[in-house]
């Protein structure tokens, strides 16, 4: 089995998260998920996590909060190997909220904690978004999210 890691940001701003569209899968119509991204020889994590959440969203303007990490580990198949991997998640605090998806995804949408869990496709990352919103609330940086956005 093959082993992989990536780093990915749960986007946070003004009371709203991040979601973006990886379009059809298997699945399901419309998959969506967090921004992550492997791991490149000689970064760290949070090196990984930012260029990624650049490359998918054009945001730059992402404050990390050094504390929080969750990981989460899921197999797939790609061909007829089988892959276990593991993602760690950072949260970023932004004050962006133009994105400029990159080709590999086909939308998204800045959701409220509610509408996050239900929005998400994968229990694994419902539990990054709950431990995310724990850790804002438990650290007084969750904010009711404003009006229009």
């Amino acid at each position: 089995m093959q082993l992989e890691t990536s780093a990915g940001i749960v986007i946070y701003n003004s009371g709203r998260y991040l979601l973006l569209n990886y379009g059809r899968s298997r699945i399901t119509e419309n998959r969506y998920g967090l921004t992550k991204g492997r791991i490149e020889k000689n970064e760290t994590v949070m090196q990984a996590a930012l260029r990624e959440a650049y490359e998918e969203t054009g945001i730059k303007d992402i404050s990390i909060l050094e504390e929080f990490q969750h990981k989460i580990t899921y197999y797939f198949k790609r061909g007829s190997q089988k892959i276990k991997k593991t993602v760690v998640y950072l949260i970023g605090i932004s004050s962006t909220t133009d994105v400029q998806i990159s080709k590999e995804h086909v939308g998204y949408l800045w959701c409220t904690y509610e509408d996050a869990l239900n929005t998400l496709t994968f229990e694994n990352t419902r539990k990054v978004i709950r431990a995310s919103e724990r850790y804002l609330r438990e650290n007084e940086l969750a904010k009711e999210p404003l009006e229009g956005n």
